[in-house]
């Protein structure tokens, strides 16, 4: 079955898409990588054909994925430099002090 592009932009739309919207943009994103090759897209495809995600291929999927974002996070903390800290601000108001000079 070959949805059209009005129909994902509708199905979007609705309150109840927000996985369809995080596997689409996952989806997005593993395209543009030339790893993501025709063998792991077979390998999704038929994911989608059996209907199920195999639990032991589930576990492996997230422990894969949090060495994954522990690299992005490595990496982004290489590239971003931490901006400097503001100067603190003092305790409180300066105490003011009245002279009065004699005439």
């Amino acid at each position: 079955m070959k949805v059209s592009t009005n129909e994902l932009l509708l199905a979007l739309r609705a309150p109840n898409s927000g996985w369809l919207a995080a596997l689409i943009c996952a989806l997005d994103e593993a395209m543009q990588d030339p790893d993501f090759a025709v063998p792991q897209r077979e390998m999704v495809r038929s994911l989608l054909d059996a209907g199920s995600v195999p639990h032991p291929v589930a576990q492996a999927a997230n422990e894969r994925l949090t060495r994954f974002e522990e690299t992005v996070k490595d990496l982004h903390s290489l590239l971003v430099t931490p901006e400097p800290e503001a100067p603190t601000a003092p305790a409180g108001r300066p105490k003011l002090t009245l002279c009065v000079t004699a005439a």
